[in-house]
């Protein structure tokens, strides 16, 4: 069996962001381009495979009809929204109690955020970091600037580049990567 692709499809954390345009008619593509991503981001934050994807499906139905086209970050949004709806789930249910639906065409959602042994082990490292490190590492994950992550999340540059390093630096400790081992040996740099 093949190693699953990696959670998104850039590299981490410093790279050169390029947004991801999605055709302002086209709700399929953005679906299929950001479900497993937000579901992951999730999962770094928290959440459970069936809790990240259930807030990510909630996410995604906050912006139907139609409020998707109009919105000018819907990344950002859906990331924000899924949050929000994972903090709002009761959290007494590991999993689902019925079984999850499929999409049209075969494919459910959570079959695509299997994981690969070295992601479960950064994943369960990262969960590990306090929550201000989580947020700001998996929004990095995800691409954003420190620039827009303050923008989206209300907070500011300083305090998200305090916790970027400080969480860089714990995993490096978790996931015991020592000094000058650097981004090819776990992805985990301190710029």
């Amino acid at each position: 069996m093949t190693e699953p692709p990696v959670v998104a499809a850039k590299a981490w954390p410093q790279q050169s962001h390029v947004p991801i345009r999605v055709p302002r008619d086209d709700f399929d593509t953005l679906y299929t381009r950001e479900m497993r991503a937000v579901t992951v981001h999730l999962m770094y934050r928290g959440a459970t495979p069936y809790e990240a994807a259930d807030a990510a499906h909630e996410a995604f139905i906050e912006l139907l009809p139609d409020r998707w086209r109009v919105i000018e970050h819907p990344r950002a949004y859906l990331r924000r929204v899924a949050w929000t709806k994972y903090l709002r789930q009761p959290h007494h249910l590991e999993s689902p109690a019925d079984p999850m639906p499929d999409r049209d065409g075969g494919t459910c959602p959570i079959r695509e955020v299997v994981l690969s042994d070295t992601q479960q082990r950064i994943l369960k490292a990262i969960q590990q970091l306090s929550p201000a490190q989580q947020e700001v590492l998996s929004w990095q994950m995800d691409g954003f600037e420190y620039s827009e992550i303050a923008r989206f999340t209300g907070k500011t540059e300083m305090a998200l580049r305090t916790n970027a390093k400080r969480g860089r630096a714990r995993l490096k400790e978790l996931l015991g990567l020592g000094a000058g081992r650097g981004r090819s040996e776990g992805g985990v740099s301190d710029e």
